[in-house]
């Protein structure tokens, strides 16, 4: 049994195991008092025997909705509409845990991840200013909140509240059928349902402190500064950065796809953070873990089928 009242989990298919030891790592560096669990889309067959870790497996879940789960859905997909599913799991479980965080697995922890609120939920937006960017779908565009949602998914806070367990069984409920990443269609995984939130639940907390959830979608309103080996976002400290759409093996691009913001040249403090998060997934094996083939891949459809057709079903 777990004996902190804080816990961590992320969620992960085997190879992307360096990144969440290099998180769990940062995490529990900067919050030693608390413990992390990594949840893994798969068995523990299929992921070599490590020691220091907590794992949770997609098979201890027992849940019944989760095989047909596995056959509609790519593994990106399959992680976002699992995240309700191992939280309701991790508190039934542990009745220790009374503040359970979130965390995408490309999130890397500087600071202390303090408690904001005794909300049931805590969410960070996307976007916190109105920054008027550039015009149609671009990412800095406020129509993209449109299509991939206000709040960003990869971060939440949850307290043992009644409140809390009807919000993850609704989100459950909706995931089940639609985490498609289907944005011009209405649909963005797990993420787009948040924008829904307020309509159906109270006990909610937006934080909107820059240190959080740091990420290249919000770095046209978020000044980063270091001092002494210190990170700062307008000024107050770096708690996570979120290092969405990365690749280590690229390490001079801070994204995977071009756009005229998004360059070191532009922004050359992020270059010394993000080669510490890229030094830190290397140690941890990403060479060896990121050869592990998705255990599930022989489950997925080769052609999926028509939007209204898997729509009602």
């Amino acid at each position: 049994m777990l004996t902190q009242q804080t816990t961590a989990y992320t969620i992960i298919t085997p190879n992307y195991l360096a990144h969440a030891k290099a998180l769990q790592r940062s995490f529990l560096k900067n919050n030693e008092s608390c413990s992390f669990i990594i949840c893994v889309i798969g068995e523990q067959q299929h992921l070599p025997a490590e020691e220091g870790y907590r794992f949770l497996f997609l098979n201890e879940l027992q849940d019944s909705r989760i095989d047909s789960m596995l056959q509609r859905y790519q593994p990106f997909e399959l992680s976002c509409a699992l995240k309700p599913y191992f939280a309701l799991h991790l508190f039934k479980l542990h009745s220790s845990i009374n503040r359970l965080i979130y965390f995408d697995g490309d999130i890397h922890v500087f600071g202390t991840v303090e408690q904001q609120s005794n909300a049931a939920i805590t969410i960070t937006p996307h976007r916190t200013q109105f920054v008027n960017y550039l015009p149609g779908l671009d990412n800095f565009s406020t129509t993209e909140l449109l299509r991939y949602g206000v709040y960003n998914a990869g971060y939440f806070e949850l307290l043992r509240k009644e409140e809390t367990f009807l919000f993850l069984n609704w989100w459950a409920m909706l995931l089940e059928h639609f985490s498609y990443a289907l944005p011009d269609k209405h649909i963005f995984t797990d993420q787009l349902w948040l924008s829904t939130i307020h309509s159906f639940f109270d006990d909610v907390y937006i934080n909107k402190k820059p240190g959080y959830n740091t990420g290249f979608w919000n770095l046209i309103e978020r000044t980063v500064t270091e001092e002494n080996g210190n990170y700062f976002v307008n000024g107050e400290p770096l708690i996570f950065y979120h290092f969405s759409r990365y690749n280590p093996e690229l390490p001079d691009n801070m994204v995977d796809f071009e756009h005229p913001m998004l360059s070191f040249t532009n922004v050359p403090v992020l270059k010394n953070i993000y080669d510490v998060y890229r030094e830190a997934v290397f140690k941890e094996g990403y060479k060896q873990y990121k050869q592990i083939a998705y255990p599930y891949a022989h489950r997925i459809p080769v052609k999926k089928q028509k939007f209204w057709k898997w729509l009602f079903k």
